[in-house]
Formats: structure tokens, sequence, C-alpha cells
């Protein structure tokens, strides 16, 4: 493990396209890698770089399908807001029919005639 290259670079540096190998990456832009070249083994070194790395176990399989499902729900969520707001608009149109629809005054127990008031209106003098 003598002459060992060290790349540091960030995450949104690194380029993987689909005819690379397994463990194969790229760069971007070649300006932002630093590379540091250790002659002979260091521990120090290599221990504070296992201690950042991480290794996960991946369920794709789970992770599609809850996203998907978050997808779905979200959808659902829309669609329902969606139709609450339909509901509303043909609510407010209706009440606004009303408003301008004469129909309601026009009931025969609320007409009164001018002949029952029991005023003459001939005499005003």
């Amino acid at each position: 493990m003598n002459d060992v290259d060290i790349v540091y670079t960030m995450w949104g540096n690194l380029k993987k396209t689909q005819g690379m190998d397994v463990g194969q990456i790229g760069f971007h832009k070649g300006k932002e890698v630093r590379k540091v070249r250790v002659e002979k083994r260091k521990n120090e070194i290599v221990n504070r770089l296992n201690k950042t790395k991480e290794e996960k176990k991946v369920d794709l399989r789970f992770e599609r399908e809850e996203r998907d499902r978050t997808e779905r729900e979200d959808a659902k969520k829309k669609l329902r807001e969606q139709q609450d707001k339909e509901k509303e608009e043909v609510k407010k149109r209706g009440e606004e029919k009303e408003l301008r629809n004469y129909s309601s005054l026009m009931t025969s127990d609320k007409m009164v005639s001018n002949q029952d008031s029991g005023e003459e209106s001939d005499d005003f003098m």
C-alpha cells in the first residue's frame, strides 16, 4: 500500500455514466479535484478515511414503493383539494344566482296591495 493517491472532491463533482464499470467514476470539473500522494501508508489517515466510509444496504424495491405511495397520496390530495374548490365555486355561484334572483321576494305572503293600505294618496291637500 505504498504510493497511494487520495482523491478529494465534492460529491456534486462526481460523474457516473452507464458505460462505466462498477466502482469506476469520473469528474465533471478537473479543477475541483485535489489529489494527494502518500508515499508510505499512514494508519492515521487510513483510519480517518475508514471512519467516514459509509456502506448502506439499499432496498430499491421498498424505496420505489414508498416513493410511489407518497406520490399517489399527493396526487389524491391535490385532486380532493381541486374538487373541494370546484364545489365551493358551484356553491358560491348558486348563492350569487339566488341573490340576483327575485323569486324569494315575490312570495304571496310578503306582497301588500296599495289599495289595502288604508291611505288615500289622492287626498294629499
